[in-house]
């Protein structure tokens, strides 16, 4: 990275690769007609957006006979965070009733608050525990009931890598309440984790770009014919009628394009780049543990997260120690860093909120190089040998 930067946050957003870049400054400089419009401008823009979006649909396993005008829905939103709120608001303020909602503990921001803000509106919010990094089914099991509305369950957690068996759970949620809506959160776990939206048995999926190394501010909420033709999903902005209706606002075509073209650059060497990203993250937990750090490790997880409790060092020092290093890592989700509260993903995790205090996410993306997993490690090292002597 420029300026010497040792750049290990890759959970909270990755560098836009070259690809992305090109095709977001030729939708800039070449083809910035409003997408709406009709004539040749608009029609060249709009060209870039239906390649864009069969480009998601491809990657989602969606075939093309299902990207019809009344088939399957892909709508662009300005972020995960703008489409994790349309499935879950926009689900539940679609109903004539009131009944339950159930999340996993420790989700996103997006989808806690918003399903927890519906409670003002009379719906019942359920979360599913998640200790030691998996689902609890046999809670979710006993959590399901004929009222509940809708189901919504991270992929991958973005503090932990915890992944979760997520086409269980909605095959658990279809043999109680047929009716509820499937929503996973996959922004973690798109193109880190192989799935189809039909394998894992979701009627929405919430992408983002910039996980993937796309632009920032773009992300997507795939959406099933079933949901649409059972009028299950309402719209929370409202304007012109984009995107069918359901995210009104003039498309940000450059974006898009970035998004598209980061996607077709991560598919081509999706499945070398898992091995390659799992492999430098087990090679660095090793290291870590025999500095004396403690890494969290689920049963299951995604190949880019590392979650490391450090010895009776606060969080907040050990990223200023490693920060003046030039090394970049995390506490947490880049969204509620600013938090002053312990972490709900690790507290859910079941860590004590001592320990959750010490922890640290290490993060990587298939540019990590093992130079900089190397960095990182002589900079823990020195980093727990000079605070242990302060100590």
């Amino acid at each position: 990275m420029a300026d010497g930067i040792i750049y290990l946050d890759c959970a909270a957003t990755t560098k836009p690769c070259r690809e992305a870049v090109a095709a977001m400054t030729d939708a800039l400089e070449l083809t910035w007609g409003n997408p709406s419009s009709t004539h040749k401008a608009g029609l060249d823009a709009k060209r870039i957006v239906d390649n864009a979006r069969d480009t998601i649909f491809s990657s989602l396993g969606v075939p093309p006979n299902r990207r019809r005008a009344d088939g399957d829905a892909l709508i662009f939103c300005g972020s995960g965070t703008e489409a994790n709120d349309l499935a879950i608001l926009g689900v539940c303020r679609s109903k004539k009733r009131r009944g339950r909602v159930i999340i996993s503990a420790g989700e996103h921001a997006s989808v806690s608050n918003a399903a927890h803000a519906l409670e003002d509106e009379g719906f019942e919010v359920i979360e599913i525990p998640t200790r030691g990094g998996a689902l609890d089914m046999d809670a979710l099991r006993a959590s399901v009931t004929p009222d509940t509305v809708l189901v919504s369950i991270m992929m991958v957690n973005s503090e932990t890598g915890a992944h979760y068996d997520v086409a269980d759970a909605f095959r658990i949620v279809r043999n109680i309440a047929p009716s509820a809506v499937c929503h996973v959160d996959a922004v973690q776990g798109y193109m880190k984790i192989p799935f189809t939206v039909d394998s894992i048995g979701a009627d929405l999926c919430t992408v983002s770009a910039h996980k993937i190394h796309g632009p920032k501010g773009i992300g997507a909420l795939y959406v099933s014919r079933s949901v649409i033709k059972s009028r299950s999903l309402s719209p929370v902005i409202f304007g012109g009628g984009q995107e069918g209706g359901y995210r009104s606002g003039t498309l940000n075509v450059p974006a898009i394009a970035g998004f598209g073209a980061a996607v077709t650059s991560a598919s081509a060497t999706r499945d070398d780049d898992i091995k390659r990203m799992r492999s430098m993250r087990t090679e660095l937990s090793q290291r870590l543990t025999a500095l004396g750090a403690r890494p969290n490790l689920p049963p299951a997880s995604a190949p880019h997260i590392l979650s490391v409790t450090m010895p009776d060092i606060k969080s907040e020092t050990m990223l200023n120690f490693l920060s003046s290093k030039g090394i970049c890592v995390s506490s947490g989700s880049a969204c509620s860093s600013h938090s002053k509260n312990v972490s709900r993903a690790l507290l859910a995790f079941g860590l004590p909120a001592r320990e959750a205090d010490t922890t640290v996410r290490v993060s990587i993306s298939r540019m990590t190089t093992h130079d900089e997993i190397d960095t990182l490690v002589d900079g823990v090292g020195e980093a727990l040998a000079r605070l242990a002597r302060m100590k």
